[in-house]
Formats: C-alpha cells, sequence, structure tokens
C-alpha cells in the first residue's frame, strides 16, 4: 500500500533529521531526498510531496499525520468477487497433520512483540465436530487475517469455543520484568494458567492441548517449576496450522488485544502504533511530551529498546 502526504517547508527538518541515517541515492530526477529501512521506502519529491511505501508504511503515515496534524486519508476498500467475498484470506492447506482432526485445547499469545499495549494469551477447546464450522468461517493464524476480518468473526467464534482470555497489562508486564521475569516466562505462566481454566471450560473430551511452540518444553516446564502445571501439552511450531484450536486462540487474543488498543488510543487521543518500528520510537516521543516519561510503563512495555530509544528523542527536544 501507498500513502502520500504534503509537506510544507516548516516541517521539513524534523523529517529530513528522522530518516538522515538512512538515506538513499534517489531512483528518479523527480525524487529530492529517499530513504530506506527494512520493509519501508520514503521519497521526498520536488514538489513536496512524501511518498510511503512498503508493509510499514501506514504505521509511518499514521504516525506523521499524528505529529504534523494533518487527517489522513481514508484507505480505499478492496472489493472481493462476490461469489468468494473472502478469496483473500486464502485457502485451506491441502495436507493436515493427524492431529488436526483430534478435539484439542490450543493456546497461542499476542502483544509480545509490541511495545505498546498488554500482553493477551487465550487458550481454546475446538472439538473435532466443530473443525468444518471454523474451516468455514476462514479460520486461520491471526497474523494471515486482516485486524478488519478478526473484529469481525471474533463475536461469532467466541460463541462457538470455550474459550479463556488472560490479559497482562504493561503495568503488570513491567513489575514481572522488575521481578526478574523474561518476555518467555511470562508467557509460560499465561498459557498455564489459561488451558488449565479452559479444561474446566471443555464441555467434551479433550485428545490434545496444544501450545505453539515459543521454548523448548523444558525451558517451558523449568520457568513453570514453582507453581502447579499442566504437562500434558503438545508443543508444536506453526501450531495455527497443526489444528485450528490454536488457530481459533490466536483469533481471539487478537480481537481482544485490538479492543484494549482501541481503549487506550480513545485515552489517549491518538493512535498507537503497533510492533517496535520507528514509528513507535516518534509516538512514544510524542506521549512523553504530553504525560511525561514516568507515564510510560503504564502504556508500555518499558524493557524493550524502544525506552532507549525514546529517552533519547526527549533529551533532544
Amino acid at each position: 500500500m501507498n500513502y502520500v502526504f504534503k509537506i510544507d517547508d516548516a516541517r521539513l527538518p524534523e523529517l529530513l533529521e528522522y530518516y538522515q541515517s538512512l538515506e538513499i541515492a534517489p531512483t528518479s530526477p523527480d525524487i529530492v531526498k529517499m530513504f530506506k529501512s527494512g520493509d519501508l521506502t520514503v521519497s521526498l519529491y520536488k514538489t513536496g510531496k512524501v511518498l510511503l511505501q512498503g508493509a510499514d508504511a501506514q504505521d509511518e503515515y499514521l504516525m506523521w499525520s499524528e505529529l504534523f496534524g494533518f487527517a489522513p486519508a481514508v484507505e480505499p476498500v478492496q472489493q472481493s468477487a462476490p461469489q468468494t467475498p473472502k478469496s483473500a484470506l486464502g485457502t485451506p492447506p491441502p495436507e493436515r497433520p493427524a492431529v488436526y482432526f483430534t478435539s484439542a485445547i490450543g493456546s497461542d499469545e499476542v502483544g509480545t512483540g509490541d511495545f505498546f499495549g498488554p500482553v493477551v494469551v487465550c487458550a481454546a477447546y475446538v472439538p473435532k465436530a466443530k473443525i468444518q464450522l471454523l474451516e468455514s468461517l476462514k479460520i486461520r493464524d491471526s497474523k494471515k487475517l486482516t485486524d478488519e476480518y478478526i473484529r469481525e468473526v471474533a463475536l461469532e467464534l467466541g460463541k462457538l469455543v470455550p474459550h479463556v482470555i488472560l490479559v497482562t497489562e504493561p503495568t503488570k508486564y513491567n513489575e514481572l520484568v522488575a521481578q526478574g521475569y523474561n518476555m518467555n516466562k511470562i508467557k509460560a505462566y499465561l498459557h498455564n494458567h489459561a488451558i488449565k481454566k479452559c479444561l474446566l471450560k471443555a464441555d467434551g473430551i479433550v485428545e490434545k492441548v496444544i501450545v505453539d511452540e515459543f521454548c523448548s518444553p523444558d525451558n517451558y516446564y523449568e520457568y513453570l517449576k514453582d507453581v502447579d502445571v499442566y504437562k500434558k501439552i503438545t508443543f508444536l511450531t506453526k501450531g495455527e496450522s497443526a489444528h485450528l484450536a490454536v488457530a481459533a486462540a490466536s483469533v481471539l487474543a487478537r480481537d481482544a488485544f485490538l479492543q484494549r488498543m482501541d481503549e487506550l488510543n480513545k485515552t489517549l487521543k491518538i493512535r498507537l502504533p503497533l510492533g517496535a518500528g520507528a514509528a513507535v520510537d516518534l509516538i512514544g516521543k510524542l506521549v512523553v511530551m504530553q504525560h511525561g516519561i514516568d507515564f510510560l510503563p503504564s502504556v508500555a512495555k518499558v524493557n524493550f529498546k524502544n525506552m532507549d530509544r525514546i529517552r533519547d528523542l526527549t533529551k533532544k527536544t
């Protein structure tokens, strides 16, 4: 997706300073400056137009919208063919592992790579009798679905499958880190707790309990050595593809995360970018300027490297 905005001479130094270390040679005589970082390309034209291209373009565009005070343009809606309105969501893989056809609890997490917002873990129970129904809803790993579709389908999905959602707000997350927990230990505690609660809610036989593997099984159980731990777990990489229970948990966790981000955005009257990229640093600086550095632990995971960069940006102000 491409995003364009006009910049006036008064604000131009801010943009040039921000991207100065990312400059590359322009690819067109009409381009004055060009910058490249990962999946983002920024082109400054002689006309004053700024073109943002790449996977990170939307967050970057919305960041400059917040900082420069212009209204973001409404994105065009891509219409799918009437006979296959959700074809862009992909098709089921042709081959399934044997575990796919079992009645299972799956557990997955969202928010662990985002500076702003909580960590959310969901465990969901999907009996084999509902597999075909979830397939008809195009349930996949949440990373393969649009946020718009996740918001749309999560309400119906939540009614179909017993599930447990645990939300660890930034304040609690930062307290745990201060006590010596790392991200994987926090996730292990949340998965274990969600699984045990979901086992009580499951309305049928549970043949498998599947966790999308984020650390070795030995480390997982070591993290939980001081608590009552459920141990009959199948750890799978790409667990969302192995069983729809993990995919359903991923979708429900993502929906809960997005709802919490909506609340934070409404409270702060600003759109907090997801992830931990450059847009996060600039919006983090804006949050600090409005609320103070001591406010960040209530909305962000302050052990991320973004925190140091935000401090540096604030000092330059």
